[in-house]
């Protein structure tokens, strides 16, 4: 059986859950006013509530689930953050500083497993007071018209219950993947014929999930790639599709890429058009982060191919005949 894993996006996937910290929705009081109200409560969330508060700005922050819930249940059991935790913070908390919770700390220079990336986000909301309300799910956005502002409608995921909050402005924070996105390469119709198993990165959780046979992970990306190494640490046959991708190296000089693209300003630019840029960053974070060489995961015994294409109804998977391509794409911007 070939098992496929696709690694495009990270989505919302999380279950609902009651409410863990801030202040209970009250339908009782009726329709309640604010300034602001933040939909989200993970980075996005955390972090405009951070700005605003120092701004002195009445604000909601809502959140469907829980606190980070994507890093708690939208990751594979293994995963830690891709930047040091010197880095990857908000100002005011480092990850090695005592808290409320008793988290244990985590060096600066360390990847911070994801559980405790969540805890971090507990710990920060927290420390300044974040009016986050979890177990509220936004369900419509509407534009008062001739009065200004917006009505939000909520709805507590324990009970159902249904609230309304007016407020002059409104933040989505709900994060840039919310839909797991598969690549129609082998049809559902095929797959189901052949006996292939398809499924997402986030829908992943560690390797003794999957049935037994051969694994080719689509995508080698940060996520395809720490998939497919760990799939290959337990033994399984795995095969790596390789598309066009960027390949920084983990660090320069003694000093972290994220420091580098600091001191260059990236950090500072805005946005760069759709397409403009790759997506797809062949970086880890994993085993104390390192340069990935995609020759060192075919010495481990990956097969790499080129970017799959399609299958046909014999179960046959094309493969784009660009692997070497793309590897020395990635060698010049690992070298420029």
């Amino acid at each position: 059986m070939l098992q496929t894993l696709n690694s495009m996006t990270t989505p919302d996937t999380s279950p609902a859950a009651g409410p863990v910290s801030g202040t209970a929705f009250d339908t009782a009081a009726g329709t309640e006013k604010t300034e602001v109200v933040v939909i989200g409560g993970g980075q996005s969330g955390i972090a405009t509530s951070e700005h605003l508060t120092t701004a002195g700005i009445p604000h909601i922050v809502l959140e469907r689930d829980r606190i980070a819930e994507k890093w708690r249940t939208g990751r594979w059991d293994s995963l830690c953050a891709n930047g040091p935790a010197w880095h990857d913070r908000f100002p005011g908390l480092t990850f090695d500083a005592p808290t409320a919770s008793g988290a244990a700390p985590v060096d600066p220079d360390e990847f911070a497993h994801h559980d405790r990336v969540a805890q971090y986000f507990e710990d920060y909301a927290a420390l300044i007071g974040a009016p986050l309300r979890t177990g509220v799910e936004v369900i419509s956005v509407t534009p008062r018209t001739g009065e200004g502002g917006y009505l939000v409608t909520t709805r507590q995921t324990a009970t159902g219950d249904l609230g309304r909050i007016i407020a002059d402005h409104v933040v989505a924070a709900t994060g840039p993947f919310q839909t797991p996105v598969i690549p129609p390469v082998i049809p559902a119709t095929v797959a189901e014929r052949r006996g292939i198993t398809q499924i997402h990165s986030a829908d992943y959780d560690n390797p003794e999930q999957l049935a037994d046979g051969g694994v080719l992970v689509v995508g080698a990306g940060s996520s395809g790639l720490q998939i497919a190494v760990e799939l290959n640490r337990a033994g399984r046959d795995v095969t790596l599709a390789v598309g066009e991708h960027d390949r920084p190296p983990r660090r320069y000089r003694g000093r972290d890429n994220v420091w580098w693209l600091g001191v260059l300003g990236k950090w500072d630019m805005a946005a760069p058009p759709v397409g403009a840029e790759h997506v797809t960053i062949a970086v880890t974070g994993a085993d104390g982060g390192y340069t990935v060489d995609f020759r060192d995961l075919a010495a481990d015994g990956i097969h790499l191919v080129g970017r799959a294409e399609a299958c046909d109804d014999r179960g046959v998977l094309r493969i784009r005949e660009d692997l070497a391509d793309n590897i020395h794409a990635g060698d010049r911007n690992l070298l420029e």
